[in-house]
């Protein structure tokens, strides 16, 4: 029988899973647990936040439609238009999934925290250590891209490009994403400057909204390979001890944790599935212009822009793959659980007992998987596809626009 493990440091070890990902929810006001020492009222500090991100949000998407289908006639201006545009419709519609989706999440956390405070034995608490490393990596990676690309476009390429001064004697200065403001002119100060920053932060929500969504699907998702991890050596245990004692307790232990660990898999599908899918679709899409952006730049020989693409295209471009590797990571530790359950040395135990393994291995053969929706299985297969077709429409884009 495995012998417990008393984790005395699963507050630090907890701390040490859900640190970054805190720090990035609360940015957006979306973690959702209560600080304990607070002057100011946590749910008032929510509201706030939240209210003021999606104020940033729409004061850039607002009027750079209005840019687009007033002031802006030439077909390639446009297309910068719409990829801003729908960078932040995407960003916009994951904030609210995640604020909407804020018990579930919780309901994954307080799961996690679970399994780290009662981890059976120190060889265990190792592997999720692992795991755990490999989501924060994830997340760092995703922030670095993210947090780059965005001061990139939100700084360099707008200050880059200098004043304009125009035959009427106009001086005309860069923002960081094209707009059109009815009531009043964004070129005169101090309105040039108050729309810059709002724009910057503007930038600096959607980069942190992206980041929040990485880190969820990364802990989560390497916390399930965890215990999978884990499920494979309780299986290989039962068969393998030299004096096959308690096998009814370790056929209980393996069933009741392969039931928690499907049961947290479903819970985890339920809380990413619809920020999943709109980040992999809306990348797909994003990524096919950034492309089209970095050829348009190299004819045009503007190397400052060429680089500020060529880093959004590869940020983008990670996103996806980041979705992708954790799904696969996700998919090919449930084909090893499969193969152990099918492979266990079952002849060593009582006929009775063997008997048992039968269920266990029909739920080991069940699908594991992280799906974007409902239909969209996300795995390297999927990101191949990803990349196919969005250089396919950057193609057509390509023969129609020239």
């Amino acid at each position: 029988m495995e012998t417990m493990f008393a984790n005395k440091n699963y507050k630090r070890d907890i701390n040490y899973v859900f640190e970054l990902s805190r720090f990035v929810f609360r940015l957006l006001g979306i973690w959702p647990y209560a600080r304990t020492k607070t002057w100011f009222p946590e749910t008032i500090e929510r509201l706030v936040v939240i209210l003021v991100s999606y104020i940033l949000l729409t004061c850039e998407l607002v009027p750079a439609i209005l840019y687009m289908a007033i002031v802006q006639k030439e077909t390639r201006a446009r297309l910068k238009v719409v990829a801003t545009v729908i960078f932040t419709m995407v960003a916009m519609a994951k904030y609210g999934q995640l604020v909407f989706s804020r018990d579930r999440v919780r309901s994954c956390l307080a799961q996690v925290e679970d399994d780290w405070r009662n981890v059976a034995d120190s060889r265990n608490r190792d592997v999720m250590t692992e795991k755990a490393k490999t989501g924060r990596r994830l997340l760092v990676i995703c922030a670095i891209f993210m947090y780059s690309t965005g001061v990139s476009f939100r700084t360099i390429i707008p200050l880059s490009r200098g004043k304009i001064v125009t035959e009427q004697n106009i001086t005309i200065r860069h923002l960081p994403c094209p707009n059109y403001f009815v009531l009043f002119d964004v070129q005169l100060s101090p309105a040039y400057e108050i729309v810059f920053l709002m724009q910057f932060f503007s930038g600096v929500v959607k980069c942190t909204v992206t980041t929040a969504v990485c880190g969820l699907a990364g802990l989560c998702v390497m916390h399930v390979c965890a215990q999978l991890e884990i499920l494979m050596v309780l299986m290989n245990n039962l068969v393998n001890e030299r004096e096959l004692k308690n096998v009814n307790e370790r056929l209980a232990i393996i069933v009741k944790h392969q039931i928690k660990a499907r049961n947290f898999l479903q819970l985890v599908q339920n809380t990413i599935q619809y920020t999943s899918l709109l980040e992999v679709i809306g990348c797909t899409i994003i990524v096919c212009l950034l492309g089209y952006f970095v050829i348009m730049e190299w004819e045009d020989n503007n190397s400052i822009a060429l680089c500020s693409y060529l880093i959004g295209l590869t940020s983008i471009s990670f996103n996806i793959f980041i979705f992708c590797f954790i799904g696969e990571q996700l998919s090919t530790k449930g084909e090893k659980v499969a193969l152990t359950a099918c492979t266990l040395e079952w002849y060593r135990l009582p006929d009775a007992k063997a008997r048992s393994l039968i269920l266990i291995m029909i739920m080991s053969n069940l699908p594991t998987k992280i799906r974007g929706g409902k239909f969209m299985d996300l795995s390297l297969r999927t990101f191949g596809n990803v990349v196919r077709t969005a250089v396919a429409y950057l193609n057509l884009l390509r023969s129609v626009v020239g």
